[in-house]
């Protein structure tokens, strides 16, 4: 199993309409290609995790980084692992509006700056993020198949 995250910046002025193209797009792709993933949208940044057959999932990132809604596309990390954070989802869409989850969300995406491996407060980022999802403990999210 193949693992990918990058971060981006939004295009300025992008709408509400844009994410939902983006994730009616992850989906169908995603699905197609047995991709598992979870995107993270929050201060005009986004925060992508893919899952799946390297070859797919590669293919997936080639494409979001010719998508002009993405600028500034950086390869946090990619790496093989035994399993999926998120084998439940071809994408769950997450955007933080609790004043408490925006905080970790941008305390950790300010460290996964300068961050070029996987290491424990990534993966925590991920673990934490699959339990709010798992756990619908957040009002303020959506999950599309």
């Amino acid at each position: 199993m193949y693992q990918l995250t990058y971060r981006s910046i939004a295009r300025p002025r992008l709408k509400f309409e844009d994410l939902e193209a983006i994730l009616e797009e992850a989906n169908a792709t995603n699905s197609a290609r047995n991709i598992s993933g979870c995107l993270i949208y929050h201060n005009n940044s986004f925060v992508q995790i893919l899952e799946g057959n390297k070859k797919d999932v590669r293919h997936v990132y080639r494409k979001i980084k010719a998508d002009d809604r993405h600028q500034s596309v950086t390869l946090l990390w990619d790496t093989n692992v035994e399993t999926r954070f998120f084998k439940e989802w071809h994408m769950a869409f997450y955007r933080p509006e609790d004043k408490n989850i925006k905080t970790f969300v941008n305390d950790l995406l300010t460290f996964s700056d300068l961050t070029e491996k996987p290491t424990s407060p990534l993966l925590t980022f991920w673990a934490t993020v699959q339990k709010i999802l798992l756990d619908g403990t957040v009002k303020q999210f959506e999950k599309v198949y």
